[in-house]
């Protein structure tokens, strides 16, 4: 298994994008994995590892660009300020990044995410492009996206 930091480009503002490639040569299917309203923390990086120790190339892209919050008051704050517009095209190209690796195949991806990573999901699966499956584990969403 290989891990790596990727610069997923943004509305003007990049973010970072943790990659996790299966153990082998490939090609695999790549999965997005959103995060929780706590962050881009060890958890959800944990569940991308899992993703590839089933064979997936995982992708989970910092929705709060660096910010990682350990309080639930914090986590709320975060969740609040986010765009929800603007975090759909983070995962729009954070998907763009995995599907143009050269150990991914088919050139469509998977989505999942938990909590607020959920509601994301399930609002992506109406607007983001090249998804194949989507898997939301709970989760809402602001009404009017």
């Amino acid at each position: 298994m290989r891990t790596e930091m990727i610069t997923i480009p943004g509305n003007g503002k990049s973010t970072g994008g943790f990659v996790v490639h299966p153990a082998g040569e490939g090609p695999w299917p790549g999965v997005v994995v959103i995060q929780e309203w706590w962050g881009l923390e060890d958890h959800i990086k944990d569940v991308a590892k899992r993703f590839a120790g089933e064979g997936f190339v995982a992708i989970a892209p910092d929705l709060y660009y660096g910010e990682v919050a350990t309080e639930p008051d914090d986590a709320k704050k975060l969740h609040m300020e986010l765009e929800w517009d603007v975090a759909l095209q983070v995962i729009q190209n954070a998907s763009n990044s995995l599907l143009a690796m050269d150990d991914v195949a088919p050139k469509k991806a998977a989505v999942t995410g938990f909590c607020m990573g959920g509601g994301l999901t399930w609002h992506g699966a109406a607007k983001l492009q090249n998804v194949a499956a989507v898997a939301p584990f709970y989760g809402g969403g602001p009404e009017n996206h």
